[in-house]
């Protein structure tokens, strides 16, 4: 169970480290799945619920800035 919780930490991590090379940092240049290239099932069930990335209301996802 531990190396599935590092797994999913290590995929979180290079998720965002994506979105934020390609502008998704705020809800005004949120990215479609499609465009992240990432399937919309991991986002909405395993990452959007760990920490630091929200979705939309029209299903685009960005990296939530740490204030």
């Amino acid at each position: 169970m531990a190396g599935l919780l590092a797994g999913l930490g290590v995929r979180c991590e290079l998720v965002k480290k994506k979105m934020k090379q390609l502008g998704a940092v705020s809800e005004e240049t949120a990215k479609k799945p499609e465009e992240l290239g990432i399937d919309e099932w991991i986002l909405n069930h395993y990452l959007a619920k760990i920490r630091g990335i929200k979705r939309t209301e029209d299903g685009r996802y960005y990296v939530e800035s740490q204030k």
